[in-house]
């Protein structure tokens, strides 16, 4: 009888510690941040009674157990500078990268821009310098075929001025060369307004118009006395000054290009 009563009361011992071995082997550590310590409370020692009913006799067993702590976890200082280490060196190397980007980027863009505007400003150079060319080649066109012109209608007159007109053709013959004079003067002054008398190459041709009409006036008042050397000496400086300002033309020409 009393090694049952000792086996029924090794069994409520063991039952009454079993809840509390599990709680304590499932326990879990809770990290908590550093807070300023409390002043603890004593002790209190938890004695539960554990009563067995066998047959007709009660058997009553009280036990004292010390109450459970809860683990409490400190961080360790040192593990959180080295993850704000971390963390700022990776933030430091973000925007390294940014701003490295953001630099290429603009420093690209200032680059294409600049090259953009020196591009604009030699293709615009180049329009204005074939504009120019084109528009001096033009007049010099034009100045040579209405000297042409010129000296085509002053031949004929010169030529027909030195022949021999009988008194019953005479009428007509004024009345040819007063024509051609008309024609002689509208194509030497459209000449002469289209020369610049401020440049030399210019002004000589402009003077030796002038000259021609001065010989012709002479020849008309003189006909019979009409100088041919002169007159082919005139011409000549005529078509001469003509060269020169062609070759003048042509030269300024070359160097817009």
């Amino acid at each position: 009888m009393n090694l049952k009563l000792r086996i029924l009361s090794l069994s409520a011992l063991l039952f009454a510690f079993a809840p509390v071995w599990a709680e304590e082997s499932g326990a879990k550590a809770v990290c908590e941040l550093p807070h300023p310590a409390l002043p603890r409370k004593p002790v209190q020692t938890i004695r539960p009674e554990i009563s067995i009913l066998c047959g007709a006799n009660t058997v009553t067993q009280t036990v004292s157990m010390p109450p459970t702590q809860a683990l409490t976890t400190t961080p360790s200082p040192t593990g959180n500078v080295s993850s704000g280490s971390s963390t700022l060196v990776a933030l430091i190397s973000a925007a390294a990268g940014v701003l490295g980007a953001l630099a290429g980027g603009l420093a690209s863009y200032l680059v294409a821009r600049q090259k953009a505007k020196s591009d604009l400003e030699l293709e615009t150079k180049r329009l204005q310098a074939n504009l120019v060319a084109t528009e001096r080649l033009r007049w010099l066109q034009d100045i040579r075929e209405r000297l042409s012109d010129l000296y085509k209608q002053l031949d004929l007159q010169y030529d027909l001025l030195k022949r021999p007109v009988a008194p019953a053709s005479r009428a007509t013959k004024q009345q040819q060369l007063d024509v051609m004079s008309s024609d002689i003067m509208g194509q030497c002054n459209m000449i002469t307004l289209m020369l610049n008398p401020d440049k030399s190459d210019q002004a000589e041709l402009r003077d030796a118009l002038q000259q021609v009409l001065t010989f012709m006036q002479a020849a008309f008042q003189q006909a019979a006395a009409s100088n041919h050397t002169e007159y082919a000496r005139l011409k000549k400086a005529a078509f001469d000054a003509m060269t020169r300002l062609g070759v003048e033309t042509w030269r300024q020409v070359k160097s817009l290009s």
